[in-house]
């Protein structure tokens, strides 16, 4: 199954969120997750919703180049929330695809 790079750039008042199908389809545009103030996910969990009709597992990458979630914290806790995100959209992916072959195994 192809996968759905997302790569996460980790600048000082924000993180890019790109998208790559790695199939030629057109990407979605970057979302931008402002880090001063408050934190607004809403953006990035719309597209998240629009990849579920992909039914492709997410690969993800961090680019940090100043070590910014590790010297500031807050930063840290987004990239946190950001992993817990990816990994709850993997685990929608696979169950439905696990319950496919647990239907298939017993025919």
């Amino acid at each position: 199954m192809t996968t759905i790079i997302i790569k996460n750039t980790i600048e000082e008042s924000k993180i890019l969120v790109d998208f790559n199908f790695q199939d030629g389809l057109l990407s979605f545009p970057s979302v931008e997750i402002d880090t001063q103030g408050d934190i607004d996910f809403n953006s990035l969990v719309l597209k998240l919703t629009e990849c579920l009709e992909f039914n492709r597992n997410l690969e993800i990458e961090f680019v940090d180049e100043e070590n910014l979630a590790e010297s500031n914290s807050k930063i840290g806790l987004i990239k946190a929330t950001l992993n817990e995100i990816y990994n709850e959209f993997n685990t929608s992916i696979l169950k439905p695809n696990e319950e496919i072959k647990e239907v298939t195994a017993h025919e």
